[in-house]
């Protein structure tokens, strides 16, 4: 057990001519103040700072710091942009030049490629995607700049689950299928940092949800549970819960009168609780908000917020909430040219912040928007 002790000081070769060392405790204490990419660039310093960076300064500590510490008026974003060629190029978005208070130019990050639209899904920084024609599910995270890709799960037709399960430090993937011609690969589970690497059948076999017809909204994962939405055969809709700890499937009920398949109703992590953002049936320039106030009895609460979409035009939207802010955030659900709007509401204050958010794309291509709600940084090796 000796050679697994802690370093008693870090010290490059060039320190050590000199007699120059770092008592371990001192050094972890400075390198936890550093911002999550210079952190990561830290560790080719030398295998010791390497050993105490990944072993000592928890990966976890900086997702928790960026979560409490966020930084203000973060706008991140996934890009899916379609060039002329019908490939679809994914990208990484930041603020890089600021024209005026309402006009920004983002520097893009381009992470993968693909002949097809793709599946997103932020958690804890990283950004899971894959087809749902084809292809392999991939990890990449933005702070490192890695990326990997996870073998075929050999399910036709799939969509994917990604989660983390905050008692274990686990990150899973669930892949399931959405035909019910071969319910023997009706759902397998990859969890990552796994030494096999492979994927395996879901612990908690079959259940009901591969009962229905899975036209996913996009999930959403809160507190260990990946929420999306199913339509069963008669055409009503349905949540449905993924338990990243126990891989277990549970229906929920969702608020009354609300159709879960209209273009505009989004699932979104409001403040730590599943919510249920969507126009108001009677004024379609009103939001309700469905918020989950007790998960045992599935208990919902409602507010409706009055003229938020008001000049707003009525293409299809989508909504997501900013965390730890609170705002709601509104995006066209389709892909646009050139430039794209995206709205900021405040509900403390009610009031809406409009933003113009353009690329350096060429202009033939179209692209569409996911904002990252809450972005982190993750030092987390995905080699």
């Amino acid at each position: 057990m000796e050679e697994n002790k802690p370093p008693q000081d870090l010290s490059t070769s060039q320190h050590q001519k000199h007699g120059i060392n770092f008592p371990l405790d001192l050094a972890i204490d400075i390198l936890r103040r550093l911002p999550g990419k210079s952190l990561a660039r830290s560790r080719c310093v030398s295998k010791q700072w390497e050993t105490a960076i990944g072993d000592y300064i928890v990966k976890n500590s900086i997702v928790s710091r960026s979560l409490a510490q966020p930084p203000p008026d973060a706008r991140h974003f996934i890009m899916d942009i379609r060039v002329k060629d019908r490939v679809h190029v994914f990208s990484y978005a930041y603020p890089h030049q600021i024209t005026n208070e309402n006009n920004q130019f983002y520097q893009e990050k381009i992470f993968g490629k693909s002949k097809d639209k793709a599946q997103f899904q932020y958690v804890r920084g990283l950004i899971g995607f894959g087809s749902p024609k084809h292809g392999k599910f991939t990890l990449h995270n933005p702070t490192t700049g890695q990326s990997v890709s996870l073998p075929d799960a050999g399910i036709p037709w799939r969509f994917y689950l990604f989660g983390y399960d905050p008692l274990r430090n686990q990150y899973k993937v669930a892949c399931l299928t959405m035909s019910t011609i071969e319910p023997e690969k009706s759902c397998k589970v990859f969890t990552f940092g796994d030494p096999e690497k492979r994927w395996r059948k879901c612990s908690s076999g079959h259940h009901s949800p591969f009962e229905y017809l899975v036209c996913p909204s996009e999930p959403v994962c809160i507190n260990g549970k990946i929420y999306y939405t199913a339509m069963e055969i008669n055409g009503s809709g349905v949540i449905i819960s993924f338990s990243v700890e126990s891989e277990r499937f549970n229906h929920v009920q969702a608020p009354e009168k609300i159709c879960l398949h209209r273009g505009d109703v989004s699932l979104v992590n409001y403040q730590g609780k599943l919510g249920c953002i969507g126009r108001n049936d009677l004024n379609s320039e009103d939001i309700d908000v469905w918020v989950m106030e007790n998960p045992e009895k599935q208990e919902w609460s409602k507010i409706t917020h009055m003229a938020v979409l008001q000049g707003i035009p009525s293409s299809m939207i989508s909504f997501a909430v900013t965390h730890p802010g609170g705002e709601i955030i509104i995006v066209p659900e389709l892909y646009c040219e050139f430039a794209s709007d995206v709205f900021y509401y405040n509900p403390n204050n009610n009031r809406r912040r409009r933003f113009v958010i353009q690329t350096p794309t060429s202009t033939q291509s179209y692209f569409r928007i996911w904002p990252v709600t809450d972005h982190v940084e993750n030092i987390m090796s995905l080699l």
